[in-house]
């Protein structure tokens, strides 16, 4: 049964700006041609490549890795999966970068075939628990997206891999915040996100199963593909005690085994959405029509750190 999930962010990346309108360009093109998909800077490869020896020193090591399916995300799980010798398990829309609200399409992610071609060792038959937004999502609706996506893998884990008691979920900045919060159960968690940071979470109960219902007392889906696109995320009732029966941060953020230590750190700041009142005269003067997110436990009023 799973006892520890390890949880990464991806190494320094190259950078994409993206304009009020909708228009995405990537300072450099990424090898599967989407603008909001670059690749790691030799430097990000660097720290991967660091990450990855770390991981070959502890006594506990993951046994299967959990990638987002964006590139940068896949060549940080590389040298991981080569230090330990394993392959990817699986890339998931669970895990994926989060974009706020907008009223435009986000770029979607690659396919795990485009991404075998770059990445041989990566399981092409794991079936993906969610399939992302392309209109983005609130605050909110990424740290239940998080907790969902989490409550699932575990299960899926317990399940068909009962031998493996560790695994790392490699990610975004937002994503693996969202992720530490809805393991422990506490929204306001501070968690540490440098590039390429290591965090540890221990299950405190590893006898837990999931019950799959929502907040409102509903049953919900638990088996398939989620098309977010399709469907609203499930809202599991993680807050105040975590996923699964709750598990224990142990360390928070780590970057003490890189180079440069802990670089690039990063925290919800309210401005990543397009859900906000636009000044008038900059020609995108129409604010999108959004839910009411005053009830939100989480939303856009959490304020920048930095």
């Amino acid at each position: 049964m799973l006892e520890t999930i390890f949880v990464a962010r991806h190494g320094f990346r190259s950078n994409w700006v993206v304009s009020n309108s909708g228009e995405y360009n990537a300072t450099i093109k990424s090898p599967t041609g989407i603008p909001s998909d670059p690749p790691l800077t030799s430097y990000g490869v660097d720290q991967a490549k660091q990450l990855g020896a770390y991981l070959a020193t502890l006594d506990i090591k993951p046994q299967q890795i959990y990638s987002s399916p964006y590139y940068r995300c896949l060549q940080t799980s590389e040298p991981i999966a080569k230090e330990l010798g394993l392959g990817i398990q699986g890339v998931d829309g669970g895990i994926a970068e989060w974009f706020g609200t907008a009223p435009f399409d986000h770029p979607q992610p690659a396919t795990p075939e485009l991404l075998q071609t770059f990445f041989p060792f990566l399981n092409t038959d794991y079936t993906p628990i969610i399939t992302p937004a392309t209109r983005g999502e609130t605050m909110a609706q990424v740290h239940d997206r998080a907790a969902y996506a989490l409550t699932r893998l575990i299960e899926y884990v317990d399940k068909t891999h009962p031998e493996v008691k560790a695994i790392i979920l490699v990610s975004h900045a937002a994503t693996i915040i969202a992720v530490g919060r809805a393991l422990v159960g506490d929204e306001n968690m501070d968690v540490g996100a440098g590039t390429c940071s290591l965090s540890v979470y221990k299950r405190n109960d590893t006898s837990s199963t999931p019950e799959w219902i929502d907040v409102d007392g509903k049953e919900v889906e638990s088996t398939g593909t989620i098309d977010l696109n399709e469907k609203k995320i499930p809202v599991l009732p993680w807050r105040g005690k975590g996923v699964m029966g709750g598990w224990k941060c142990e360390t928070n953020g780590d970057c003490s085994f890189l180079s440069g230590g802990e670089e690039r750190n990063w925290w919800f700041g309210g401005d990543e959405a397009w859900d906000f009142p636009i000044a008038k005269g900059t020609g995108v003067e129409k604010t999108i029509q959004l839910a009411d997110l005053s009830d939100d436990p989480v939303n856009r009023t959490e304020t920048a750190k930095i």
